[in-house]
């Protein structure tokens, strides 16, 4: 197995996932293939943080299905994951590449307000009602970080093999950080809406560390959502995940990440470069077994479209837009 390591230190501390202390489509062209070179590692010492993640890519990977199958050849409703309320359809047909009226005949359930904004009582919208799923080359990506407790102290990722190295990095660690959400904290009651205070983490522990850690992987914009400074107007509100405390506590919403299931694994678009220079591709989760592995009733598969952005920065790539696969 051909496997190619790059290191990004982050720190060194083992506790249990947040539990209670004792007293949260434009003009495009193909993507380069990237080189495989492997990086240097960097030690905590050398990069002056204090717990560990390295980065792995496995270039012999072929692409399946969670069980190891082979990706199906088929063509399945597509659905859109994500919160696609309050965007536009003059939006989501750029960013889908459908036709905008083919996005409204399909979804009549799907209302406007004055501003174009949709809203709806579903969180379904249907992209397309026969989707071929993508045969789309891909790396196995392993992200590796010992005091993170168990089973986050290693998670693997299937990623389009076309990304440049650095991208996939970045990308790799955008989605162990969404499904680690809430994993590895020590909390107590911050009286802040659903939020509770960190008072111990395998990793960061107060708001800057988490701002510093998480600049590296996404842009400012995507960054705002995730993380949400103090402020007079902010108390009492925010739908961030992280938010500031007094005096750089850190706060977080209570609940883990909430994965699509049951869920048979997840391929890509093949990723396309904007005139911009980002990197633009979706995510196609693929749902044709149920909870215990078994096939899916006839009429019952499904797909879902999550789109993902990736902007090249001055300070390297970023994640500018992400939805999970999973």
């Amino acid at each position: 197995m051909q496997k190619k390591w790059y290191a990004v230190s982050v720190a060194l501390l083992l506790l249990t996932a947040c539990a209670p202390a004792e007293s949260a489509v434009s003009e495009t062209t193909p993507a380069e293939t990237p080189a495989t070179t492997a990086a240097p590692s960097a030690t905590p010492e050398q990069a002056g943080t204090r717990w560990q993640e390295q980065v792995s890519f496995d270039d012999s990977y072929t692409a399946s299905l969670r069980d190891g199958s082979a990706i199906p050849q088929a063509a399945l409703p597509l659905y859109y994951k994500g919160r696609w309320w309050g965007k536009t359809w003059a939006t989501l047909a750029e960013e889908t590449g459908l036709a905008e009226a083919d996005l409204r005949a399909l979804n009549p359930q799907i209302t406007e307000a004055e501003d174009g904004a949709l809203q709806a009582d579903t969180s379904e919208l249907l992209l397309s009602e026969s989707y071929a799923i993508p045969q789309t080359q891909e790396v196995l990506a392993t992200v590796a970080v010992p005091s993170m407790p168990e089973p986050y102290q290693e998670r693997h990722y299937p990623l389009p093999a076309a990304l440049p190295r650095e991208a996939a990095e970045v990308l790799a660690l955008s989605y162990y950080n969404a499904e680690a959400e809430g994993q590895g904290f020590t909390c107590e009651s911050a009286g802040v809406g659903d939020y509770r205070q960190v008072v111990a983490s395998s990793r960061f522990t107060t708001f800057s560390e988490a701002e510093d850690y998480f600049s590296t992987i996404y842009t400012p914009a995507a960054l705002s959502e995730l993380l949400q400074p103090l402020s007079e107007e902010s108390i009492g509100e925010g739908t961030a995940y992280y938010r500031e405390g007094a005096e750089d506590t850190l706060l977080m919403m209570w609940y883990p990440y909430d994965s699509i299931i049951p869920q048979s694994g997840y391929t890509y678009t093949e990723p396309q470069t904007q005139p911009d220079g980002s990197l633009q591709f979706s995510g196609i989760c693929i749902v044709v077994t149920d909870d215990l592995g078994e096939p899916l009733p006839e009429g019952a598969a499904r797909l879902y479209y999550a789109p993902t952005v990736l902007a090249e920065t001055e300070a390297g790539w970023r994640v500018a837009t992400l939805n999970p696969p999973f």
